[in-house]
């Protein structure tokens, strides 16, 4: 299985070419699904933005697929065939990747305003594509790390300057040549660094200075703001290249010139006099047989060292992306693709919730879970936590409904000796263990009005008082809560604060039944297979046919939990190699799924036939409400209403 991408930069396409493309690329879903039409084998991803339209797939048949992905631009395009004008990019492995990160954190030279609209468009686009079935889990995750990239790089404040490059490129031109005044120097192409180079650099200065691109207006202008310099007519490139000392290429225009054949006849008309050449395109990649040609200097913009103080992004940004790229890579190849630190899964839910995690793990926003029992509420606090800043820092876990409230109250605030009989020592609380760090509030929902008034100044004003003491401190922690419960409608009970559920549901993470994903089942039996195989030193290779279907087909009330107890007690009890059906626990053995049947001989009134055949699939689904409403085929107010009215009251 290979990444690749291939696409186009609005650099290198006629600008008229491109306003018609961009125009057409618009309707993103109308893309994915003749994306999706195009029958490839592996994931597919489209993303349009005003400064590039790009093609990301995962497939093991390359190029069968890049061929169908140019055909796609092309007719988009309303071209039949390749014109000479248009350059695609083709990328492959590592260089994909990066290109998407850099693409994301709008480090790409030729990005025209880097205010992460490509990211923006990829989330739109991920979406779509995620509906249509066409992007799985590679791409996927590549998405969430990109949001996780672009969150870090917001929270560091850092920004971009490419001005100190430009003293770099200045100084290897003196280097080799002397003073700029006795250095003449030809533009090709344009991209956003065009201007940035050329003025930090003095341009001013320089003896001669020429501009080259398929646009004359666009040279015009760019000429215009330097203040000076010559355009050359595309049949007078040779010549220029044989008498100019340095080459800036901004973009792919005239590629056929800078091939190895052609610039060693460039080389042999010069005598053999240095050539520098600096591509400040990425998408430029010269060949190595470059490095073998007498006096010919290339480089690139990964050449160039970078600024290290406080105020430059770029060096952040880069090294983020190189440390990303390895993680992504090594993920790559190992054999959990559905694997996300803990958490495992590959269905649409799961990457919605790895999405919202990526999203929201580099800030400090407060976080609600709500999931039964079981379900992986602290795995994905916990995930949050791992990926945010806070990642060095405390991570501490406390259970309010396994304990009473001055107990809570005296591990969260702490106390001071005397505070209350038996207080002999001061003690410092959880909210100050975990300063700095985050703290998870689980089964919230069986925490007190009165608590939960403190805990509301804690979260508003973000200090607390030991018991016993008046004196307030300020505390540093990010405020994780989850529950079993449905805290809304716990508020209009009035059993929970309303300014206080406000306060904690900024964002809020619904982890479904594991019944509600069952395609998840066997990748998680299959994890817990290795993992307790490994612990009793056991070896176990997985599941016989009948075993998995018995697993498919039970209901796991106890969601993963309980399919990981069973998976177990299954490896410790097994004799072979493979897990049997007499080695799963009786209740997955001998559980029947079809569903409650009603006596068909009673004659009851018809609201009582619907009482009971409501209670009975809130009993069957396990008060989901969303699925019940579904199965029912009636909205999820409506089945509110009607358990209103009927009395139906859930059983805790």
């Amino acid at each position: 299985m290979q990444i690749f991408a291939i696409g186009l930069h609005r650099n290198n396409v006629p600008e008229n070419l491109w306003y018609r493309g961009f125009t057409e690329f618009q309707t993103l879903k109308t893309c994915a699904e003749q994306l999706s039409s195009l029958n490839i084998q592996g994931e597919t991803l489209f993303v349009n933005s005003s400064h590039s339209i790009e093609v990301f797939a995962v497939t093991d048949d390359e190029a069968q697929t890049r061929e169908k992905l140019e055909k796609f631009i092309l007719t988009r395009l309303n071209l039949k065939n390749k014109i000479k004008d248009i350059r695609f990019h083709l990328l492959e492995g590592p260089d994909v990747v990066r290109h998407f990160f850099q693409l994301s954190l709008g480090l790409e030279p030729f990005i025209q305003d880097p205010q992460n609209e490509f990211i923006e468009n990829a989330g739109k686009s991920i979406a779509i594509a995620n509906e249509c079935g066409s992007a799985g889990h590679v791409l996927n995750r590549l998405f969430q790390t990109a949001l996780m990239l672009a969150g870090k790089l917001e929270q560091s404040g850092l920004s971009f300057d490419y001005s100190f490059i430009s003293k770099q490129i200045e100084s290897l031109v003196q280097k080799i040549f002397g003073p700029l005044h006795s250095v003449d120097l030809i533009v090709v192409g344009s991209n956003e660094l065009s201007k940035v180079v050329l003025k930090s650099m003095g341009a001013e200065s320089l003896r001669h200075l020429y501009f080259l691109h398929r646009s004359f207006s666009l040279i015009s202008e760019l000429a215009q703001s330097i203040g000076g310099g010559r355009i050359i007519k595309p049949d007078d490139v040779d010549n220029k290249l044989a008498n100019v000392q340095v080459i800036l290429r901004m973009n792919q225009d005239f590629a056929d010139h800078f091939i190895a054949a052609h610039l060693q006849k460039v080389m042999s008309a010069r005598k053999n006099q240095p050539l520098l050449i600096i591509n400040l395109d990425t998408m430029v990649v010269p060949e190595a047989s470059l490095s073998k040609i007498y006096n010919l200097f290339v480089y690139d913009l990964t050449d160039f060292r970078l600024h290290k103080t406080t105020k430059d992004g770029i060096g952040f940004a880069r090294e983020l992306i190189e440390n990303e790229l390895k993680q992504f890579f090594s993920w790559f190849y190992s054999k959990e693709h559905y694997r996300f630190g803990d958490i495992i899964g590959k269905s649409k839910s799961m990457e919605h919730i790895l999405e919202l995690i990526a999203r929201i793990s580099q800030t400090n926003i407060t976080v609600l879970i709500q999931g039964e029992s079981g379900t992986g509420k602290e795995l994905v606090a916990r995930a949050i936590h791992e990926n945010s800043p806070r990642r060095n820092k405390p991570f501490i876990v406390v259970n309010c409904g396994a304990l009473p409230d001055t107990l809570l109250e005296s591990e969260l605030f702490g106390h001071v000796r005397g505070a209350f009989t038996g207080a002999e020592f001061q003690k410092k609380g959880l909210l100050e263990e975990a300063d700095g760090g985050t703290l998870m509030l689980d089964e919230i929902g069986d925490t007190s009005p009165a608590f939960q008034v403190k805990l509301l100044r804690v979260l508003q004003q973000g200090e607390m008082r030991r018991l016993g003491s008046n004196e307030v401190r300020k505390i540093d922690v990010r405020i994780i809560a989850a529950t079993n419960k449905h805290l809304d409608e716990l508020v209009q009970k009035e059993s929970f604060r309303k300014d206080l559920y406000y306060r904690l549901n900024v964002v809020q993470i619904d982890i479904p039944l594991l019944r509600a994903h069952p395609e998840d089942t066997l990748l998680l039996a299959d994890h817990f297979i290795a993992k307790y195989g490994e612990k009793i030193k056991k070896r176990v290779i997985g599941l016989d046919k009948k075993a998995e279907e018995l697993i498919l087909d039970y209901n796991w009330p106890g969601n993963v939990r309980e399919l990981e107890n069973a998976i177990e007690r299954a490896v410790a009890l097994c004799i072979g190699h493979t897990i049997l059906p007499e080695d799963l626990p009786p209740q997955v053995r001998n559980f029947s799924n079809s569903p409650t049947t009603f006596d068909e001989n009673a004659i009851l009134p018809l609201k009582e036939l619907e009482k009971q055949h409501i209670a009975r699939a809130l009993q069957f689904y396990h008060w989901d409400y969303e699925r019940v409403a579904r199965e029912l085929g009636i909205g999820r107010t409506t089945l509110w209403r009607k358990m209103k009215e009927y009395g139906i009251e859930r059983e805790y």
